[in-house]
């Protein structure tokens, strides 16, 4: 009888995620994630069952890993204006990192490649959702405490910034200047009062 491999979920979901990151759902064969993930087949049926699922997976992976990590420097300030500075300078660390993919696997993920199922667009749907409103959160915050003071409603704003932040990930995609990212952020901070 032949010995099942043991592996190691944490490690083999991180290779996975930093796979679809680098290539994407779509580009990501089997194969390739078998050998990424350093796992036999009937292991990672019985694991994961497909693509799709370990893709899942991933994106909750990537969510507790990174997007928790670019939160907590925006949750580390009562004031918004500082917070999101502090989110913006651990976008830009992944940016410079030559170790980490470009750009952002959320926002990499939302393709119509990947939109056309409907279990990973309502997945990603949700995940904009969720972060929208912590966002949102953290800016009524601020203006509570006296911190902060928009002349936009507040979900616009949130959803602004939203939007500048999914295109300041597919610019990083091009490979666009670091300082002109930073300098072009800060203009933008200021021009909505941030």
């Amino acid at each position: 009888m032949g010995r099942t491999k043991v592996f190691d979920e944490t490690k083999a979901l991180d290779r996975a995620t930093r796979l679809f990151w680098r290539q994407g759902y779509s580009n990501t064969s089997l194969k390739q994630l078998l050998n990424e993930m350093e796992m036999l087949n009937g292991s990672f049926y019985h694991s994961f069952k497909d693509k799709k699922t370990v893709f899942l997976r991933s994106l909750d992976h990537y969510n507790q890993k990174v997007t928790y990590k670019r939160q907590q420097a925006l949750i580390g300030h009562d004031d918004f204006s500082i917070g999101i500075r502090a989110l913006f300078t651990e976008i830009f660390k992944t940016i410079k990192s030559k170790s980490e993919p470009n750009g952002c696997l959320i926002v990499n993920s939302m393709v119509d490649e990947v939109l056309c199922e409907p279990e990973l667009k309502t997945f990603l749907q949700r995940d904009l959702e969720l972060f929208s409103q912590f966002m949102i959160e953290r800016l009524q915050h601020s203006i509570d405490l006296n911190l902060t003071s928009i002349n936009l409603p507040v979900n616009q704003v949130a959803f602004i910034l939203i939007t500048y932040i999914q295109g300041l990930f597919r610019l990083s995609n091009a490979n666009i200047e670091l300082k002109q990212l930073k300098t072009q952020t800060e203009y933008f901070l200021q021009s909505i009062g941030l």
